[in-house]
C-alpha cells in the first residue's frame, strides 16, 4: 500500500520538516518513553581498534528476534524517524539496537579519524559484535537515508562475514550520493541544516583532539557541496569528493549480489535524494524496489494525527 497523505500533508517539504520535528517529535518522544527507559548504552570493539556506540533494548518477546537500526547522516538513535520505528517494533516485542555510526550520537570521543560513509568494514564488524552478544533466532536489518545506503552495502557482504540477516530494508537511501548532496545545496534550508549539522560535530572533534585545530577553517564553509571537497582530500584516500561519493553510490560496480533479502522503499516526492537515481539499481536475487508518491525525506506523515506510514511498512516486512 502507498503512502498517500490527506492533501494538505501532500507537499514534500512540509512532510518532511513536520515529519521529524514540532508536535510529531514530543508525540513520538512521549511514544517511545517505554523504550527508552529500557535501553542500555553498548559501546562494541571492531577491528583497527574502532569503537562503535549503540543503544540495547531487549524485547518482550524473545521469540519476536531483534532489529538493529542505523540513522541518517548528521542524526542518531533519537531522531525522530528512527525512535518511531524503533518504539513500533518494540511494543511487537522485537528486542532492538539502534547502532550510531562514528561520530554521531555521544560517540565523538571514541575514534580519532573521524566519519566517512565508505567505512563500511566497522558497520560489519558492528554487525558481528551485535549478534554475538545478542542472539536470536531472527535478526532484522533497516536504515533511513545514508543508514539505508550502508544497510543495504551490509547486505551484500554478509556472506563474506558468514553472518545470516533475516530481512533488510532501505528506505530512502542516497543511490547517487553526488546527486543527493547537490539536491542538499539546492534547497537553502537543507543546505543550512546539514552544513550547520556537520560543523556542530566537527567542533567536537576539534575541542576532543589537538591535531583538529588545523582544520578550523571547515567551519567557515556555508555550501555543503564546498565542504566536502575540502573535507575529503584532507581526510580520506579520495582526491575529489565526486570519487569519495562514487565509492559508496549503489550501482553495478559497487552492488554484485545480495546475501540477504533487501526491500528498498524510495519516494518520489523527496526533495533530498532524486528517486529518478532509483534506474542506477543493479537487477540483483533478493533485492525489492518500492516506489511510492508521498513522503518527502523521511516524513512518512500519514494523517493529521501525525503517524508516520513508513512504521506500519516495517512492523509488516518484519512480522
Amino acid at each position: 500500500m502507498d503512502s498517500r497523505p490527506p492533501f494538505g500533508l501532500r507537499n514534500r517539504h512540509i512532510n518532511t520538516i513536520f515529519g521529524n520535528n514540532g508536535p510529531r517529535k514530543w508525540l513520538v518522544a512521549k511514544r517511545a518513553k517505554q523504550m527508552n527507559a529500557a535501553s542500555t548504552e553498548v559501546v562494541l570493539n571492531c577491528s583497527d581498534g574502532v569503537r562503535l556506540h549503540g543503544l540495547h533494548t531487549p524485547g518482550r518477546d524473545p521469540s519476536r528476534g531483534m532489529i538493529v537500526l542505523l540513522h541518517g547522516w548528521e542524526g542518531n538513535a533519537n531522531s525522530t524517524y528512527l525512535q518511531s520505528v524503533s518504539a513500533a517494533l518494540y511494543e511487537q516485542g522485537f528486542s532492538i539496537f539502534r547502532l550510531h555510526m562514528r561520530d554521531h550520537g555521544p560517540s565523538h570521543h571514541l575514534n580519532h579519524d573521524p566519519f566517512l560513509a565508505v567505512r563500511l568494514t566497522e558497520i560489519l564488524d558492528a554487525m558481528e559484535q551485535i549478534c554475538m552478544i545478542y542472539p536470536h533466532r531472527y535478526v532484522g536489518l533497516t536504515g533511513f537515508s545514508l543508514g539505508a545506503n550502508l544497510v543495504v552495502r551490509v547486505a551484500a557482504n554478509l556472506a563474506d562475514r558468514g553472518m545470516h540477516v533475516d530481512q533488510v530494508v532501505a528506505v530512502s537511501p542516497p543511490i547517487d550520493p553526488e546527486q543527493a548532496a547537490f539536491s542538499i545545496q539546492k534547497f537553502f534550508i537543507y543546505n543550512r541544516y546539514f552544513c550547520a549539522k556537520w560543523q556542530r560535530s566537527f567542533e567536537k572533534k576539534i575541542a576532543l583532539f589537538e591535531d583538529y585545530q588545523a582544520h578550523t577553517d571547515l567551519l567557515g564553509h556555508t555550501d555543503i557541496i564546498a565542504m566536502h571537497e575540502d573535507f575529503v582530500p584532507r581526510f580520506s584516500n579520495h582526491a575529489t569528493a565526486s570519487s569519495y561519493f562514487r565509492a559508496y553510490a549503489l550501482n553495478e560496480h559497487n552492488l554484485k549480489r545480495m546475501d540477504a533479502p533487501c526491500h528498498i522503499v524510495m519516494v518520489e516526492d523527496d526533495p533530498i535524494i532524486p528517486v529518478e537515481s532509483s534506474a542506477l539499481l543493479p537487477k540483483l536475487d533478493g533485492m525489492t524496489l518500492q516506489i511510492v508518491p508521498y513522503g518527502g525525506h523521511c516524513g512518512f506523515l500519514s494523517g493529521y494525527h501525525l503517524n508516520s506510514w513508513i512504521d506500519g511498512v516495517l512492523v509488516d516486512l518484519f512480522c
